[in-house]
């Protein structure tokens, strides 16, 4: 069960949450919705949490924006958004790539379209978060990060 919210990710360094905010508040304005995010000290770009407090605060939202436009980043938080089930929306790091290609582009009206998408038909949005979870598995699991890590062992043997 997932709420009907979008969480606001806001990256370090700042530059590479580029207009996250604004199209988050854009989203939430436009399509009735509630905006989660992570509360900031005044004057500081980040706050610190541990990485439970992390998931705990982002995970029970859908919707998960990050308009990161940097594809040379692996993308840990999209990785994080699709064992959660929830959907990454925009962003251009490989993992967005790799794991919610109808959104990693950086055209926000094609975005926007998926969004609206996701949020109006159950079905798209149940098919984008089980596409997902099939390759954070297929690209990430442990068994696969096991077996990439045994065959550089080998390689490299004696």
């Amino acid at each position: 069960e997932k709420e009907l919210s979008v969480f606001a990710y806001t990256p370090n360094p700042p530059q590479r949450r580029v207009n996250t905010w604004d199209f988050c508040k854009y989203l939430c304005e436009k399509y009735n919705l509630p905006l989660k995010y992570k509360l900031l000290e005044r004057g500081q770009d980040f706050a610190y949490l541990t990485q439970k407090q992390f998931i705990e605060l982002w995970s029970p939202s859908l919707f998960h924006v990050n308009l990161d436009p940097y594809p040379t980043q692996p993308g840990q938080q999209g990785i994080q958004v699709a064992c959660v089930g929830s959907i990454n929306i925009g962003g251009m790091n490989e993992s967005h790539q790799l794991l919610f290609p109808e959104t990693a582009v950086p055209d926000l009206d094609i975005v926007e379209e998926k969004f609206k998408e996701y949020l109006l038909d159950e079905t798209a949005r149940f098919k984008a978060i089980e596409y997902a979870w099939n390759k954070v598995n297929e690209l990430y699991s442990f068994d696969v990060v096991k077996k990439q890590l045994l065959d550089v062992v080998d390689k490299y043997d004696g």
